[in-house]
């Protein structure tokens, strides 16, 4: 089963890459999804809505049907909505892991297929000779803060937009600050103004039968738009958790939301919104808003070492991605992600089930404990993909640092199995 973070990863890495430049996807995929399709007819459908809809149905599993389905950040009525293309992409991309969790076994899968009749994907496991020059990685941060910080709250930090594998997006900076029993509040700071948009990153509007008030108010002598408004129903998403733990989090309902836009001096455009009781009042959110500072905060996952030439295009406090900047792509991406072991992921092997799709796994040891390596093909490369013919390999390692924090090291094959190593000993996490 697809977990909300390896879905947020492949969400995250295929922006922008439209549904066309996409490879076929196997047939064995396309028979589990037609066999495990609910009574509705679907043979004629895209293989992209057959995939969209088995994500769907995971996190309805996951929660519980009647529950209202979001992620541990900000609600999906309010904030960054993904284009519907990507889910197309998400579709190839979970071809390894969308039908199996941790304990269950997978159905049967055939080999890799080569699109088209074409050419197949190199042998592996394949390890580069030269690899990539590795240089010390500047520690990653968050650049505002909160002044006096909230009590009682742990900020959750992300970065999205910038540099992508189609190009330039608007970044955007979010803060979600949460506790156990309160759901408290997001901030958003972003390059342009993400009301109105249709594309990438946007702000989605409110259900205008929820909204009780909307106007004018002043956020440090600068004008900033509200809306107040009332949910029909409680809302409820899961409360905030660390990888850690073992049991889920509990959920954290509410029942009113409140947002505020403004435009700051520098330019940007910046945002607070709660799904909070505690935060849901307008007073509330311009006491939150005048409280953002800029001073830069340290994000809890970070990788000592990168490839020259590569920066940072985004994270949030369970994931991190690297990229190329000379040749930004959906291959040329490096991805660390947590995994929750609420989740079922108690060892690499959980980590790594069905990932390796018949390759050979590689017993290794990163932070002194054994962790697990393997060379898979790389479904965005070959024959049937634009601009990427030429059939590659990527890694994946999975490893478990100190703590008992188990991650996913994703990377494309330009990096040698040392330099895979030699990163996976520098990824750190603060709790």
């Amino acid at each position: 089963m697809t977990t909300d973070h390896d879905l947020d990863v492949r969400l995250q890495s295929a922006r922008g890459v439209r549904e066309q430049d996409l490879p076929a996807l196997s047939a064995s995929f396309l028979a589990y999804l037609h066999t495990s399709a609910d009574s509705e007819p679907t043979v004629q459908l895209p293989a992209s809505v057959l995939a969209a809809r088995q994500l769907v149905a995971d996190a309805h599993e996951r929660r519980g049907l009647g529950v209202h389905i979001g992620r541990r950040r900000p609600s999906r009525r309010a904030v960054l909505r993904l284009g519907g293309a990507l889910l197309a992409v998400a579709a190839v991309g979970i071809t390894a892991v969308v039908v199996t969790s941790p304990g269950e076994k997978p159905p049967p899968t055939a080999a890799p297929s080569s699109p088209q009749g074409g050419t197949t994907s190199p042998a592996g496991p394949v390890d580069p000779p030269g690899g990539l020059t590795l240089v010390a990685s500047q520690m990653i941060t968050f650049p505002y803060s909160l002044d006096p910080a909230p009590e009682g709250l742990v900020p959750a930090l992300a970065k999205f937009g910038g540099i992508g594998p189609s190009g330039p997006e608007p970044l955007v900076w979010m803060a979600t600050y949460q506790s156990a029993r309160n759901a408290g509040f997001t901030i958003g700071i972003a390059a342009e103004d993400l009301r109105g948009r249709t594309s990438g990153p946007v702000m989605e509007d409110d259900d205008p039968a929820d909204v009780r008030e909307t106007g004018t108010v002043a956020v440090n002598g600068i004008p900033a738009e509200f809306t107040r408004g009332e949910y029909a129903s409680p809302r409820c998403e899961n409360g905030p958790s660390t990888p850690s733990q073992t049991h889920e989090p509990d959920q954290l309902c509410s029942s009113s939301f409140a947002r505020l836009a403004w435009q700051r001096p520098d330019g940007q455009w910046a945002y607070v919104w709660s799904d909070s009781d505690t935060y849901s009042t307008v007073p509330a959110l311009v006491s939150v808003a005048e409280s953002v500072v800029d001073r830069p905060q340290p994000v809890r996952l970070q990788v000592g070492l990168s490839p020259e030439g590569w920066s940072v295009s985004g994270y949030e406090t369970g994931g991190l991605t690297l990229i190329s900047d000379a040749d930004p792509s959906i291959s040329n991406r490096i991805g660390i992600s947590l995994q929750e072991r609420w989740r079922g992921y108690d060892t690499p092997s959980d980590v790594l089930r069905g990932m390796t799709e018949g390759n050979p796994v590689q017993r290794v040891t990163v932070k002194g404990k054994a962790a697990e390596l393997v060379s898979v093909p790389d479904p965005f490369t070959g024959p049937g993909n634009p601009r990427r013919q030429e059939p590659r390999r990527k890694w994946y390692l999975a490893g478990e640092l100190p703590d008992g924090v188990l991650f996913l090291f994703e990377a494309p094959d330009t990096l040698s199995r040392e330099d895979v190593l030699a990163m996976a000993e520098r990824v750190d996490y603060a709790p």
